[in-house]
């Protein structure tokens, strides 16, 4: 009869605190369970154990203090599935199992476990321990099965509240991070509110892993203490990640916040594209005024001074091929160095040849480079022909940064007609060992030694080749004139590849 009554009481306590369930929040709820478990049993300690990643985690303890606590966490799939689907209790003999194995290990006697489900979900079990050896009483496992099904009803219940409750404060976080991006025009307004939300530490890079932003909770680390990395996407293209210092939780409100704040990122950064793109479709309508005519100096002066380019006089001009896009790698020489986009080819407004070799070196680091540069202008309206002028020359270069004027009559002969019959005339009758020497020998200025060094054969060797050549082209190597028409040929042959 005793026992009869006292399943009765239990059966009552344990309902009365499943319907107090609900008006609780998720911890407070774990330590009231534990705590109703032993409000009418003379039980030692109760445990509330959820499972959380593949892990059964300790939640609650109510009762007296034991290094069972200090076991936890478990992994899921080391223990026997009936913790979540029957009362099990220490007469099942689960050797197998890991929580059996900790009971064991911990000497606790006597000790059942309930297990917290609705349906098909399972959320975990609560663990209760005698310290002593106990009979347990068989209606009772009724009595905590049924106390399990109402838990999990609440639990239930619970975790569609704490998902409402989150699903409000993700939009609320989303609002505040969008107004942060619209109205802000940098990062740094937007990190600092983000790592206020997270509670992070937060770095932001670009796309070559350089420093854009960050905001420090406490200390600032090194980056490479930083754990975790989330690229930021714009379409298909990573414009940059963001870095956090601790670990972010798993949970699906976290991991939803992260992916908001990643999204506020592309916001930025398609932000900062669009004003760049038209920032260089103002310098390329600049580029379009100079080259005008007739030529509005006015209008030129107005716009440049808008986009912080000097025209002061004098100024260079020069013309770019290369693979890359050099918008990035151009802001370093900025406004020192304008690089504007011209059809196929890149212009640059320079004011100091320093400053454009300098820029060379940079991008020959990422790619071959061709850099043609004019001699200084000295009025703005000349633009346009010296513009001309590189366009047409550049392919006499190879990958190099060329001044104009060292090409000499290059250009002039690069517009000669008919050069292939000029230079089959002058050049025809020689064998390839004749034009070489030819060459060489003109290229002396008609010193027969110096020839003779250059060609590492003997000086009689050199005035017997010498012979030959007059011999075939009629000629007398002596005469200026002569000389001057034999290079002018060498010159277009080496020019047209003949």
């Amino acid at each position: 009869m005793q026992t009869q009554k006292l399943v009765e009481r239990v059966a009552k306590q344990l309902r009365d605190a499943s319907r107090q369930l609900v008006h609780l929040s998720t911890e407070d709820a774990f330590s009231y369970i534990a705590d109703a478990c032993r409000k009418e049993l003379p039980i030692d300690f109760s445990a509330i154990a959820m499972a959380n990643n593949g892990q059964y985690v300790l939640k609650a303890w109510s009762g007296e203090a034991h290094p069972l606590a200090n076991s936890f966490p478990l992994n899921v799939n080391e223990c026997t599935p009936l913790l979540t689907e029957e009362v099990v209790t220490h007469l099942h003999l689960l050797e197998s199992c890991a929580l059996f194995q900790m009971m064991q290990y911990t000497d606790v006697p006597s000790w059942f476990t309930v297990p917290f489900k609705i349906d098909d979900t399972r959320f975990g079990f609560c663990l209760i321990g005698y310290l002593t050896p106990i009979e347990l009483i068989p209606d009772m496992g009724t009595v905590f099965n049924e106390f399990g099904k109402d838990v999990g009803v609440s639990m239930l219940y619970q975790h569609e509240k704490d998902d409402k409750q989150q699903l409000e404060q993700l939009l609320l976080y989303q609002q505040t991070l969008l107004n942060e991006t619209l109205i802000g025009d940098a990062f740094d307004g937007l990190t600092k509110k983000i790592s206020e939300l997270l509670q992070n530490s937060v770095v932001i890079f670009d796309r070559f892993h350089h420093v854009l932003s960050e905001a420090w909770l406490d200390t600032k680390q090194p980056y490479d203490s930083l754990n975790e990395h989330h690229p930021i996407h714009v379409g298909h293209d990573v414009l940059g990640y963001i870095a956090l210092l601790k670990p972010s939780p798993t949970t699906h409100y976290v991991q939803l916040s992260i992916e908001v704040a990643k999204n506020m990122y592309a916001i930025q950064f398609m932000k900062q594209k669009v004003a760049v793109e038209a920032y260089e479709k103002k310098k390329e309508q600049l580029l379009e005024r100079l080259l005008q005519q007739p030529f509005d100096m006015q209008s030129v002066l107005a716009q440049a001074n808008l986009l912080n380019i000097d025209l002061t006089l004098p100024l260079f001009i020069a013309v770019v091929e290369t693979t890359i896009d050099m918008t990035e790698k151009a802001k370093p020489f900025e406004p020192a160095l304008t690089v504007i986009q011209h059809y196929e080819h890149a212009v640059l407004l320079f004011k100091d040849r320093t400053q454009c070799h300098a820029f060379y070196d940079h991008i020959q680091k990422s790619a071959p480079i061709k850099l043609l540069y004019s001699r200084p202008i000295q009025k703005l309206q000349d633009v346009r022909t010296e513009l001309t002028k590189l366009q047409q020359a550049l392919p006499l270069i190879s990958t190099a940064c060329i001044d104009y004027a060292t090409l000499g009559v290059l250009p002039l002969l690069q517009e000669i007609e008919h050069y292939d019959a000029f230079v089959t005339e002058q050049l025809a009758a020689l064998s390839p060992q004749l034009v070489d020497t030819l060459k060489q020998y003109l290229a002396h200025n008609g010193h027969a030694s110096e020839t003779a060094k250059a060609l590492f054969i003997h000086r009689s060797t050199l005035l017997y080749r010498l012979e030959k050549i007059e011999e075939a082209l009629h000629c007398s190597l002596q005469h200026s004139e002569t000389r001057f028409t034999l290079q002018l040929a060498l010159k277009l042959k080496e020019l047209h590849n003949l």
